[in-house]
């Protein structure tokens, strides 16, 4: 088939969001009206460029990317693919980061960038860091990494999620490897109790400026009742 400029970002998309629903390739602009989705879909899905997942915890189509889809977005994407695991738990996460996308694009944050191409490891005090944002926006120019927390992470392990923004930062990593020297880190959560105790993990003494949100405040529903 002949694939469109928007096929190969849609499928890109998908593949970098691990997966979207129907109503979330609507919000993002790619098609006018559900009709259009459809049958442009059924094509997709006929060339094996894109999947559906089946889940009985979802009342429309969830898309993920298909076994062609690697010509369009490359084998380092395709090899992410492959690797992944599409458990509940892990649908919901990657749907519930898209509806936070969805959301701050709609309060004006610009340029979304995707955890595939945030991560990132280096050294810093004798030890080895990890850094793996869920999602990147800017708004006024500085970068805003994003922490979609479902309450399932113990708050030790999130605590040190922080610590590892803040080498990244100190360490000048931040600048080396993205030209930035400020940064700010958003975590959106599952309600205010949550919040509150995701908020005592804060390091102290720090120069990034962390904030916490809840899913309700940016008017996000989550998708399923699975754990």
């Amino acid at each position: 088939m002949r694939h469109t400029t928007r096929d190969e970002r849609l499928i890109r998309d998908i593949a970098l969001s691990h997966i979207l629903s129907r109503d979330q390739i609507l919000k993002l602009g790619y098609f006018g009206s559900v009709t259009r989705l459809n049958s442009r879909m059924r094509t997709l899905r006929a060339n094996r460029l894109v999947s559906i997942s089946d889940t009985p915890f979802f009342n429309q189509y969830l898309y993920l990317a298909g076994k062609k889809a690697s010509e369009i977005v490359g084998n380092r994407v395709a090899r992410m693919m492959m690797s992944r695991a599409p458990t509940p738990r892990f649908v919901q996460h990657a749907l519930a980061v898209t509806e936070v996308r969805i959301a701050l694009q709609a309060h004006g944050y610009t340029d979304w960038r995707f955890e595939a191409q945030l991560t990132h490891s280096f050294l810093w005090g004798g030890k080895q860091w990890v850094i793996r944002p869920d999602g990147m926006v800017r708004t006024e120019g500085m970068p805003v990494l994003l922490e979609v927390d479902m309450g399932h992470v113990d708050p030790g392990k999130f605590a040190h999620k922080l610590k590892g923004y803040q080498a990244f930062l100190e360490s000048g990593e931040l600048f080396r490897t993205w030209t930035e020297r400020q940064l700010s880190v958003l975590t959106i959560t599952t309600g205010t109790l949550r919040r509150r105790r995701l908020e005592q993990r804060v390091p102290r003494g720090c120069d990034l400026h962390f904030q916490f949100d809840t899913f309700d405040n940016l008017g996000i529903a989550i998708a399923g009742g699975w754990s």
